[in-house]
C-alpha cells in the first residue's frame, strides 16, 4: 500500500456523518491491512462517546479507482449478495476516480480454518446458495470481462515465450498448451457459458482463502466472502473452481478430496453429483480462464524480476522466486488439462 494512501480527515468525516457527536474529538486510527495485490485496505477504529462508557468502533476502509467497484457494492448491498459478504456501511466519492468503500469488519472465527474440510464444503455449499439466487439477482455494471482475460492471457503467454525453460521446469513442456489455450480461449469461454443446467448467473470471480473468513455468528461458524471487485456475470464453475485450485495449492486434503468436493456443490444446487465428461471439460475450461485472468502471468512476472536481481539489478528475493516457479508450475497444470479437455 502507498503510504498516505488514506485521508484521515476524509475517514475522520465519514464517522462523524455515521455518528455525529458522539464522536467528538477521538483520536481516529487507521491502521492498513495486508489485501490483494492491488487493494489499499485499512481497519479504522475510533471511541465512541456516550453512556456509561466509551465504545469502540471499528470498520475497514477500502480505496478503490474508477467507478466500477463502488457501484458494484452499491448494487450487491441491496440485492441477495448482502447475506454472503460484509455490510457495506457508505461509499465516499474523494475525486473523479477515487472511492472509498466503508465495509463493516469481519473477525474470523479462526486463522486458518482450512485444515478442516467440513470448512471447505461449507464454503462450497454457501457458494451454491449465492448462485443460485444471485441468478435472480441485481444486475451489475457492464465489463467486458471476455476482452480483458484475453489480454491478460496474451500478455502472460508473452512472458512464459521470453523466460529461458530452465527457470520453471514444467515451463517448456507446458507450452505448446499454453498456446493453444490462449488461442482458443474465447472459444472456450463461450463453450463454458453455454454449459447447462449452470448457465450463468452473478459471480463472486476471485474465490481464494484470502478472500474468505469463517465467522461465527448464533454460535454457528458461517463463511463470509471478502473483496467482490471482481464480480460479474459469469459462469459458476469460475468460482468452483478458482476455491478448489486456490486451496488446494495450501491443503493436501482438498486437493485429495477435489473430486468429492466438486460433486458436492453439484449436490448443494439440486443437481445429480455425477462428474460427467461435459461438466469437468467445463470446469477446466474455468480453470485456465481465471489461471490466464492474472496468476499465471503474476507469478511468471516475479520469476523474471527476480532473474534480473540475479543479474546485478533490483529484483525479487529468492524465496519469492522459489514460490512464483511452484505457483507458476500449478497454473501450468491446469492449462495442460484444459487442453488435454479441448482437443
Amino acid at each position: 500500500m502507498k503510504r498516505g494512501a488514506f485521508d484521515p480527515a476524509a475517514v475522520t468525516a465519514f464517522l462523524v456523518a455515521r455518528h455525529g457527536a458522539a464522536l467528538g474529538d477521538a483520536a481516529v486510527e487507521i491502521r492498513p491491512l495486508a489485501g490483494g495485490l492491488c487493494s489499499e485496505v485499512a481497519l479504522v477504529t475510533a471511541q465512541l462517546r456516550g453512556g456509561a462508557r466509551p465504545r469502540r468502533v471499528a470498520l475497514v476502509a477500502k480505496l478503490v479507482h474508477g467507478a466500477r467497484e463502488a457501484a458494484v457494492y452499491r448494487r450487491l448491498s441491496t440485492s441477495v449478495a448482502r447475506r454472503f459478504s460484509p455490510e457495506l456501511l457508505g461509499v465516499q466519492r474523494l475525486g473523479r476516480r477515487r472511492w472509498m468503500l466503508y465495509l463493516e469488519q469481519v473477525v474470523p472465527a479462526h486463522r486458518w480454518p482450512w485444515t478442516d474440510s467440513a470448512n471447505t464444503a461449507q464454503v462450497l455449499d454457501r457458494l451454491a446458495r449465492f448462485h443460485g439466487e444471485a441468478a435472480r439477482g441485481a444486475a451489475l455494471p457492464a465489463w467486458d470481462y471476455a476482452a480483458e482475460n484475453l489480454a491478460a492471457a496474451q500478455s502472460a503467454l508473452s512472458l512464459a515465450e521470453r523466460l529461458p525453460r530452465g527457470e520453471i521446469p514444467a515451463l517448456a513442456r507446458a507450452m505448446p498448451a499454453l498456446r493453444r489455450v490462449v488461442a482458443a480461449l474465447p472459444a472456450m469461454r463461450r463453450q463454458l457459458l453455454a454449459f447447462q443446467p449452470l448457465g450463468t448467473t452473478v459471480i463472486h470471480g476471485d474465490v481464494h482463502p484470502g478472500n474468505v473468513m469463517i465467522r461465527r455468528r448464533g454460535g454457528v461458524g458461517e463463511p463470509v466472502l471478502l473483496d467482490w471487485a471482481r464480480a460479474r456475470v459469469g459462469s459458476p464453475l469460475e468460482d468452483v473452481s478458482s476455491w478448489l485450485q486456490a486451496l488446494g495449492y495450501w491443503e493436501p486434503e482438498a486437493r485429495r478430496r477435489h473430486d468429492t468436493l466438486l460433486a458436492g456443490y453439484l449436490a448443494a444446487r439440486g443437481l445429480a453429483p455425477a462428474l460427467t465428461r461435459p461438466l469437468r471439460d467445463g470446469y477446466w475450461f474455468a480453470a485456465a480462464s481465471n489461471a490466464l485472468a492474472g496468476a499465471l502471468g503474476y507469478h511468471l512476472s516475479i520469476v523474471s524480476i527476480a532473474r534480473g536481481s540475479r543479474a546485478g539489478q533490483p529484483g525479487a528475493a529468492p524465496d519469492a522466486r522459489a514460490a512464483a516457479a511452484r505457483n507458476a508450475a500449478d497454473w501450468l497444470r491446469v492449462i495442460r488439462r484444459a487442453d488435454a479437455c479441448w482437443r
